[in-house]
């Protein structure tokens, strides 16, 4: 799936079904494969064409031209080419549906913290609650996208919150299943009351025409055009009992083929692991049980009633009864609950590929992704499961999380145990799918927690990816060294400010100086901060005022990283003991900067020329040996000042000398 950023025409061929307020036909999804064509823009392939990766899954389509060296700036500015920039189109980009991915990633890392702290294989609890918590956020997010749908007047809009309530539909049913089968402790491993669970709450088939005939309440509701339909389905469907109270319904309810199928559903068996009953004798209480139907069945007792009759046939097991039924139901799942309930209701986890098999066969038709994954599932074929799951268009969240939490849950060996391949095929995953994230401009700190937990391949490719990402602003520099520091990726952490530093200082020069001593100091980059000093001076020497002051005077020690850089620092100082008329302390600071001999060429006027104020106080502030060390100076450097200047300076050296000297005499 991939669509451009700039003009262009596509089409696109989905599949959608029509939304409705009830689930979506999920058993009948094939897709979630998307295929589009794109129509380039006219013109553009009638030269040479070349392809060049970007970041991320983006590559750029571009025209080359066939004389590259005579291309001149008037044939660039004529040119009708354009650089077309094609992305892949990511569901999980969409604004609706960032709430899930930053509420699945907190369930992820709680997933991870459980893992961390508890290392025994006794979590089966808390890895149940977590999976539901991951069930709770996905149905969240098809209510968000159903209330989305109904308020949508775009037709192609409303078709594509459809088409991801189906996806989303199909990943909540499947997980649902998965937990069942591999997350949930099961005492005696007897899955029934959990399959029928299933079946009722993700295909609630008749369910809304029961209640209304229940509600109603009155004799006669055979006239209904669903009822006979209704109350199979309910059998079908385990609900005995909602079953015989629509029965009551009927107008010859109290006929003696009513009470015998209504005597027969109310005795019926039903196994409970706190029932203090043995499998064992509730496989002879069962099979007792359907030999009683079996017989009012041969007996052609309900011969004047057909749907009576069917009702019995289906409590038998009777294949051909359920093949009879199939039609009416969208999907073969609708009756997998029933068909285990009346044919294996002891089945074990382990012995439901056999069921799945057999309601697979009622109708064989055209096998959806569903299907597929279903049918992998109760045969536990876990790596079927993981392959088909890859393929449904959420790029990539329910692979992930899935198998993240099965692995966890010491459910994933599905391969050749002699190789450790599990933990490799989940980090692959989650991999994958926190660098899908890392492209995405407020969803990348969520990528980095994913790919943080597959150390180390992920803090290596975290530390890659970091480094080419685009930095529009300085806040995201900031969060972006936060996170390179909370993961221990102090490479970045340190080159993310001399890279926006250098940035600043070459958009802004030396206005730009203050921001870049800033970054540079962060970094501790001594070359960013050579620069950033550099052009602080210069802009100095021509009349501007010190970028930075505040900083630099609490800089402490990041001012050694560079010799300019403390010269900047100090001389900012000095600054400040002369504002405050701390002369004395201001005068020796100085001269300290001009005996280091650390000042560039071009800021010795600016050091000397600052001593004049200085020699010309009301009481000496400079000693003779402070007044040597300046007209020592000023000889070695009389070129970088004008004649007039030096002239003044000499002068200012003069009678500051002689002044010195009388109060050396005095102290003597």
């Amino acid at each position: 799936m991939y669509t451009f950023d700039r003009n262009f025409e596509f089409e696109q061929n989905m599949n959608f079904s029509s939304f409705s307020s009830s689930p979506p036909a999920i058993s009948n999804v094939q897709s979630v494969r998307r295929v589009k064509t794109f129509v380039l823009p006219d013109k553009c392939l009638e030269k040479r064409v070349g392809c060049a990766w970007r970041r991320g899954n983006q590559f750029a389509i571009y025209p080359r031209s066939q004389n590259v060296n005579k291309t001149t700036l008037e044939t660039a500015t004529k040119t009708d080419d354009k650089i077309l920039n094609v992305r892949q189109d990511v569901v999980l980009f969409t604004p609706i549906l960032r709430k899930l991915v930053n509420e699945a990633n907190g369930t992820f890392l709680s997933v991870q913290k459980l893992v961390e702290i508890s290392k025994s294989s006794d979590n089966q609890v808390e890895f149940l609650k977590l999976s539901r918590q991951y069930r709770s956020i996905i149905r969240v997010c098809i209510e968000s996208l159903q209330e989305a749908a109904e308020k949508e007047t775009d037709g192609l809009h409303k078709n594509t919150l459809v088409s991801y309530i189906t996806i989303f539909y199909s990943i909540e049913c499947i997980w649902h299943l998965c937990e069942i089968l591999y997350i949930d402790i099961i005492p005696g491993e007897v899955v029934l009351p959990f399959l029928l669970e299933w079946v009722r709450f993700h295909f609630p088939c008749h369910e809304q025409t029961a209640a209304q005939l229940l509600e109603a309440c009155e004799r006669g509701s055979e006239d209904h055009p669903e009822y006979w339909d209704t109350v199979v389905g309910m059998v079908v469907q385990g609900r005995v009992d909602v079953a015989r109270a629509l029965l009551k319904l009927h107008s010859a309810a109290d006929s003696n083929e009513f009470k015998l199928v209504d005597n027969s559903l109310r005795s019926m068996p039903v196994y409970s692991v706190y029932g203090g009953m043995s499998t064992g004798e509730f496989t002879i209480t069962w099979k007792h049980w359907q030999a009683e139907c079996r017989s009012k069945l041969s007996s052609r007792v309900l011969a004047q009633q057909p749907q009576l009759e069917l009702i019995m046939r289906l409590m038998v097991g009777e294949y051909s009864a359920f093949e009879s039924i199939r039609p009416k139901y969208s999907s073969w799942f609708d009756v997998l609950g029933g068909w285990v309930l009346f044919t294996a209701p002891w089945v074990r986890r382990r012995e439901l590929g056999a069921a799945g098999a057999a309601c697979a066969g009622l109708a064989p038709a055209a096998r959806s992704h569903l299907d597929v994954m279903v049918r992998a599932l109760l045969e536990g074929d876990l790596h079927q499961v993981i392959h088909e799951i890859q393929q449904i268009s959420d790029n990539g969240w329910f692979a992930s999380h899935l198998t993240d939490i099965l692995y966890h849950c010491g459910k994933l060996q599905i391969l050749d145990h002699q190789t450790d391949v599990t933990n490799r095929l989940r980090d692959s995953l989650i991999l994958e799918y926190g660098s899908l994230l890392l492209e995405h401009k407020s969803l990348w700190s969520v990528g980095l927690s994913y790919l943080a937990s597959c150390s180390p391949e992920g803090l290596k490719r975290a530390e890659l990816l970091l480094e080419r990402m685009p930095i529009e602003t300085e806040a995201k520099a900031m969060r972006v060294m936060a996170e390179a520091k909370k993961y221990g990726l102090l490479s970045v952490a340190q080159s993310i400010p001399a890279c926006v530093g250098a940035r600043r200082l070459a958009a802004r020069g030396a206005a730009g100086a203050g921001a870049a001593l800033a970054w540079g100091a962060r970094a501790r980059c001594a070359a960013l901060c050579s620069r950033a000093a550099h052009a602080a001076l210069r802009a100095y020497c021509d009349a501007r005022p010190l970028p930075a002051a505040d900083l630099l005077l609490s800089a402490g020690a990041t001012l050694l990283i560079d010799d300019t850089l403390l010269l900047l620092g100090k001389y900012c100082d000095f600054h400040r003991l002369y504002k405050n008329r701390e002369f004395r302390k201001a005068a020796k600071l100085l001269i300290s900067l001009i005996t280091s001999n650390i000042s560039p060429e071009y800021f010795w006027p600016t050091l000397l020329l600052d001593t004049l104020p200085l020699l010309e106080t009301d009481e000496p502030v400079l000693s003779s040996d402070d007044t040597y060390e300046i007209m020592l100076c000023l000889e070695l450097r009389s070129t970088c000042l004008s004649s007039e200047k030096a002239d003044l300076l000499r002068l200012a050296l003069a009678r500051n000398l002689a002044r010195t000297a009388l109060i050396d005499v005095d102290d003597e």
